[in-house]
């Protein structure tokens, strides 16, 4: 049995593969550059020194979609003033620009397979770690679309906070 035509496929993100990627674009907008800019320059690979998992989502035909990041971090739990704690991040995200919306099956839709992929991974990093109960991402406050889709996928923003550069704050449980 074949594959559906459109799944995408998973592959940890190396250093080389960063020449792949040239010309890479997630979009003119200011977040969707800052995205691009992440995945091609050196944050991405300071970030996997810091223990950050990265993947690249590919077609079957080796056409990279985009990509998606997970690590765990310590933030104050819960926003603005709770203790420390350990959450799962999502620090980066992105889908090139040619893919938003695609494939038009939202059962397919490649942002969902992405974001289904990273939640999966952040639910087995809950139980190997026992203590991860949340999954964390940032959002500019100006990404409506993305904030939107976040909470298709079952994130709450966390009201009253913003984080740096206008970013908004969302989570998910992951915990048991």
């Amino acid at each position: 049995m074949s594959p559906p035509p459109h799944q995408l496929y998973a592959t940890l993100f190396t250093e080389a593969d960063q020449a792949r990627l040239v010309g890479f674009s997630c979009g003119d907008a200011m977040w969707s550059r800052h995205v691009g800019e992440w995945i091609l320059g050196s944050d991405v690979l300071d970030s996997m020194k810091k223990g950050t998992r990265v993947w690249l989502f590919e077609t079957v035909d080796g056409v990279v979609v985009g990509f998606g990041s997970l690590g765990i971090t310590r933030r104050r739990w819960p926003p603005p003033s709770g203790d420390y704690a350990k959450v799962a991040l999502i620090p980066m995200l992105g889908i090139a620009e040619q893919f938003h919306g695609q494939p038009p099956d939202p059962e397919w839709r490649y942002s969902k397979q992405i974001m289904g992929h990273l939640i999966g991974e952040a639910q087995e990093l809950a139980i190997a770690t026992g203590g991860l109960t949340w999954l964390v991402l940032h959002v500019h406050q100006e990404n409506l679309r993305a904030i939107r889709f976040y909470q298709q996928c079952g994130f709450e923003l966390i009201l009253g906070v913003v984080g740096q550069n206008n970013h908004l704050v969302m989570k998910l449980w992951i915990g048991e």
